[in-house]
């Protein structure tokens, strides 16, 4: 019994270090009603987010990840590049839309 207690806990243990060591995108879009939908795209993988007062972060994998703001008429789309670290959040700032 005693065992499975210490094993419950590595398990658990563990399963808090990674969590803590979560890798995100974030930015903020301008204006903040500009945008219906942010793509993040990584080789097959992507993730869709609705910003919420302009403002967005998706939980990622370390790598290479594309972004790509769907922007509301008359502004135009915007699309960038970003590199995520492990256990970083890669901050993209203010992206302003151009009309």
């Amino acid at each position: 019994m005693a065992t499975l207690i210490v094993l419950i806990i590595a398990v658990a243990s563990l399963h808090a270090v990674r969590v803590m060591q979560q890798s995100s995108i974030a930015g903020k879009i301008s204006p903040s009603d500009g945008a219906d939908v942010v793509v993040a795209i990584n080789g097959t993988d992507s993730l869709k987010v609705k910003p919420s007062d302009g403002g967005f972060n998706f939980i990622v994998k370390p790598g290479s990840w594309k972004i790509w703001v769907d922007a509301k008429n008359p502004h135009k789309d915007v699309t960038l590049d970003a590199e995520v670290k492990e256990g970083q959040i890669t901050n993209l700032g203010e992206i302003k839309l151009q009309q």
